[in-house]
C-alpha cells in the first residue's frame, strides 16, 4: 500500500500541474509586487525627450537664470567634457565637440551683429537661444533665427529664442 501512495505522488501529470499552478502563482506574485512598488513612487518621473548631452532635469529654472552667459556656458561645458571624458564612441564625441563649437560660432555671430548678448544650446531636438534682452522685438528674433537656421541647418520649427528674463 505504501509504495502505491509513492507512485501516485511522484506521477509526472501530478507534477506537471503542480509545477504550471506554481509558475502561475510566481507570476501572479511578481505583477502584484510590481503594482504596489509603482503605487507607492512618490513624485512623477518628468519627461525627457532622450536628447539632452547634460542632465538639464537636474538644473533648476531659477539656476539657468542666474549668473552671466559666460558663466552658464563654463558650467555647461565643463559638464558635456564630464560626458565626453566618459564616452566610449568616437562618433559620439565628435556629435557633442561640433555641437559646442557651433553653439560658440552662433554666439559669436549674434555678438558680431550687435546683437543681444546671447547663450545657445544645440539638441539633436532642436536649438535654444536665450538671449539677454527683457523685450525681444520681432525683428531681433528673425535675425537671430535666420543665423542658427544657416550655421545649423535645422528648421524654424526647431529652435526656440527666449529672453533670458
Amino acid at each position: 500500500m505504501k509504495t502505491q501512495f509513492l507512485k501516485k505522488k511522484l506521477s509526472y501529470k501530478d507534477i506537471l500541474y503542480k509545477g504550471r499552478r506554481l509558475g502561475a502563482l510566481c507570476l501572479i506574485l511578481v505583477f502584484g509586487t510590481g503594482l504596489v512598488v509603482t503605487s507607492r513612487m512618490t513624485g512623477e518621473i518628468p519627461v525627457h525627450d532622450g536628447y539632452a548631452l547634460v542632465d538639464s532635469l537636474a538644473v533648476k529654472a531659477d539656476d539657468k537664470q542666474e549668473g552671466t552667459f559666460e558663466e552658464m556656458r563654463a558650467a555647461l561645458e565643463l559638464e558635456r567634457n564630464k560626458l565626453l571624458s566618459s564616452l566610449d564612441s568616437e562618433q559620439e564625441k565628435k556629435r557633442i565637440t561640433g555641437y559646442m563649437e557651433k553653439e560658440l560660432s552662433i554666439e559669436s555671430l549674434i555678438k558680431s551683429k550687435n546683437l543681444p548678448a546671447s547663450y545657445v544650446v544645440i539638441t539633436e531636438a532642436g536649438v535654444n537661444v536665450t538671449v539677454d534682452k527683457q523685450d525681444l522685438d520681432t525683428n531681433t528674433v528673425a535675425k537671430i533665427c535666420d543665423i542658427v537656421m544657416r550655421e545649423t541647418g535645422q528648421s524654424a520649427d526647431k529652435i526656440v529664442i527666449q529672453s533670458k528674463y
